[in-house]
């Protein structure tokens, strides 16, 4: 897990926003390779084991070279998944669920933001990509992502709410057809498989404190 990602961590608890405390035992470069995540709110304690950052845990992984829930992403399937997400030039974290993350190391080619790769089978990724195993909601803070692809294993409605509130404003969060649209998004477009829709709405995250003057 990249270091640059700790500003970003939330407590995925049901309860306001919360920073992460992180103890960071073995770290190489920016890359976090085993660290403990503690939340000063609720007292939860997540992982980071071997650079993986563990919110739940892992589901049953398929093997090696293949990824769930899917036939592999064609070259012209990354290529639309690139559109759809519309971050060619962000720097901002872009997260790709299940079966999308079959095209992280394809992606990575057109796009330069660094990839989340959630609950994702084990296959090529990009160089800048970061796994996260996480249960019914992302652990990311409002306005920290640049777009979010969710597969149909995964397009519950809290999960697409938690992936709505973290995105930036203009952030696009594409979903299977049939999944219901999260309120504060706009629809671009769909067909049969999938839509896309951007953030408008600003989501509500930690409380800024400022100093008043005397």
């Amino acid at each position: 897990m990249q270091r640059d990602l700790l500003d970003a961590l939330r407590c995925p608890g049901d309860h306001d926003e919360s920073w992460l405390v992180a103890m960071v035992h073995v770290a190489v470069g920016s890359d976090l390779r085993d660290a403990e995540l503690a939340c000063p709110v609720c007292g939860a304690e997540y992982r980071v084991t071997e650079g993986v950052a563990y919110f739940a845990a892992a589901t049953v992984r398929p093997e090696p070279g293949t990824h769930v829930d899917a036939d592999p992403l064609t070259g012209d399937m990354v290529v639309r998944l690139a559109a759809l997400l519309g971050v060619s030039e962000s720097r901002h974290p872009v997260a790709l669920f299940g079966r999308y993350a079959a095209a992280s190391a394809a992606l990575a080619d057109m796009v330069e933001a660094p990839q989340l790769l959630v609950n994702a089978g084990p296959g090529p990724v990009a160089a800048i990509a970061t796994h996260l195993y996480v249960g019914d909601r992302l652990p990311f803070g409002a306005h920290t992502l640049a777009a979010v692809a969710v597969d149909a294993t995964h397009a519950t409605g809290p999960m697409l709410a938690s992936a709505a509130h973290a995105l930036r404003v203009g952030g696009r969060l594409v979903a299977p057809a049939d999944a219901s649209l999260p309120s504060g998004m706009r629809e671009l477009a769909r067909d049969a498989h999938e839509w896309v829709a951007e953030t408008t709405a600003r989501a509500n995250g930690l409380v800024e404190l400022r100093r008043h003057a005397p």
